[in-house]
């Protein structure tokens, strides 16, 4: 009996002591806590699968075939983050076998980009008819001429709406000069939004680049020993540049110098040192007290928040201007593409507040693995492998690759809104061969021809013998 007790009592010990050995380790083993990525970014976004970030990125593809020497196809694509989209493109032949492409920068909303697109093309086509190469005078001066003639009329369109005698108008002259007119709203709407425009000309083996405002142009070439390099061939206009802001500061007096440029911008506002359009950083001061407040009060609204701070400083007016820098760059064997995009792709390759020439180079390595198993078109390929580089976590500040390329995509895709972490974004490239061979790929987007120039369409306003200068300076006498 008293061994029965003992065998028994032990067995009941051993059993609690392993039930209680269980229950404390079910005890310390805690649920192992959520893995967050690597480097957490708290901002909202959705999810998406292969297909749909191939869909949207392809959404805005498009191919034009050419007949110029030294092109094989042009490759574009937009993708919009302004609502709407504010930027533009445009592809044209010229006397048949010279191109014209350009991409337009927009601002403040679409309507000069969309004016910008279908008259810049005209403006200079027809001032190289006008400036023949038996004249003498340099190509550059003559694109350069197109630009400053174009904004020159964008402007002369506004000013011809109004009293000429803007110093002594009423309220009531402004609204009823508005309402005479069946297309007034439209010209206001191009002259006060605005837009930077890069525009390439090729003629032969002759490339010459135009650019006012802050988008960029690239050769990208493979040297003979197999390299790639991206070579820039004209500067960008932006106060953020040390050599066009001393440029911008110099053209007025020096006791305006701490006002014109700060944080970058002009007047702390505008970002881009070139453009047209942005007529309220160009008008005679009368206008901006006599006639700019009382235009329709939707436009107004585009800029009323900030019109104060262009008012208390500004004296010597223009502030912004549309003359371009041009450059001349003669193609050579080697010479892969050329590649024109608007700030929102070259933001995407550089970490620099001013973009440095590392985007450049940037571009160029990213276009000698073109063509790829993703994307036939040039464009496209661009655009997605330079919303993956290194821009991934830009939010938190972090340089390194990319691993997971569909969750970044996605991130980069549907954040909102968007404006916060992306740019339009729209980019032009010109697939180059020295053999002469047009070619396009296929599945790459629409196939299209470019729209010759017709230099017959009328200037947007009629040349005036005396300007608005003269006018102004007769409405103080």
């Amino acid at each position: 009996m008293t061994t029965l007790v003992k065998i028994t009592t032990a067995t009941a010990l051993a059993g609690a002591g392993l039930s209680y050995a269980y229950y404390s380790q079910q005890k310390t083993e805690s649920p192992k806590p959520k893995e967050f990525p690597k480097h957490f970014d708290p901002h909202p976004f959705q999810h998406l699968s292969q297909q749909e970030i191939d869909a949207r990125l392809r959404s805005g593809q498009i191919i034009n075939k050419s007949n110029a020497k030294w092109v094989k196809a042009i490759y574009t694509n937009r993708m919009a983050s302004n609502d709407p989209v504010e930027d533009n493109y445009s592809v044209n032949t010229f006397q048949g076998s010279k191109l014209l492409a350009g991409v337009y920068d927009g601002h403040v909303g679409p309507f000069c980009s969309e004016m910008i697109k279908e008259q810049l093309p005209i403006y200079v086509a027809r001032q190289l008819e006008q400036d023949t190469p038996e004249q003498g005078k340099p190509t550059e001066n003559v694109i350069s001429t197109a630009f400053e003639v174009l904004d020159q009329d964008i402007q002369q369109r506004f000013y011809d709406l109004f009293p000429k005698n803007v110093a002594r108008v009423t309220e009531n002259d402004i609204r009823e000069a508005i309402a005479r007119n069946p297309n007034a709203k439209t010209i206001i709407n191009e002259a006060i939004t605005g837009s930077c425009a890069c525009a390439v000309y090729i003629d032969d083996d002759n490339v010459y680049a135009a650019n006012a405002g802050d988008s960029r142009v690239v050769v990208i070439r493979q040297e003979k020993d197999g390299r790639w390099t991206g070579r820039r061939m004209v500067e960008e206009q932006s106060p953020a540049h040390p050599a066009w802001r001393a440029h911008l500061i110099s053209q007025h007096p020096p006791n305006e110098a701490d006002a014109i440029v700060r944080r970058n911008r002009i007047f702390g506002l505008i970002a881009v040192g070139g453009c047209f359009g942005d007529i309220m950083y160009k008008v005679p001061k009368e206008y901006q007290m006599n006639v700019l407040p009382y235009i329709p009060a939707e436009i107004y609204n585009r800029f009323a928040r900030y019109h104060h701070q262009i008012i208390r400083n500004y004296w010597t007016p223009p502030y912004l201007q549309s003359k371009p820098l041009v450059a001349h760059y003669k193609l050579q064997p080697g010479d892969r593409f050329i590649v024109l995009g608007t700030d929102g792709l070259w933001d995407e390759l550089s970490w620099d507040s001013v973009r440095s020439k590392n985007g450049d180079q940037v571009a160029a390595e990213l276009m000698s693995t073109w063509p790829d198993k993703e994307d036939q078109n040039a464009a496209t390929h661009l655009m997605r492998q330079a919303l993956l580089y290194e821009a991934v976590y830009k939010n938190v500040g972090v340089k390194e690759p990319v691993s997971d390329p569909v969750l970044e995509l996605s991130k980069r895709l549907t954040r909102q809104p968007s404006r916060r972490y992306r740019d339009d974004i729209t980019i032009t490239v010109i697939e180059l061969d020295s053999h002469g061979v047009h070619e396009v790929k296929e599945n790459a987007g629409p196939v299209f021809e470019p729209k010759e120039v017709d230099t017959s369409k009328p200037r947007l306003a009629e040349p005036k013998k005396s300007s608005w200068y003269s006018g102004w300076i007769w409405s103080r006498l």
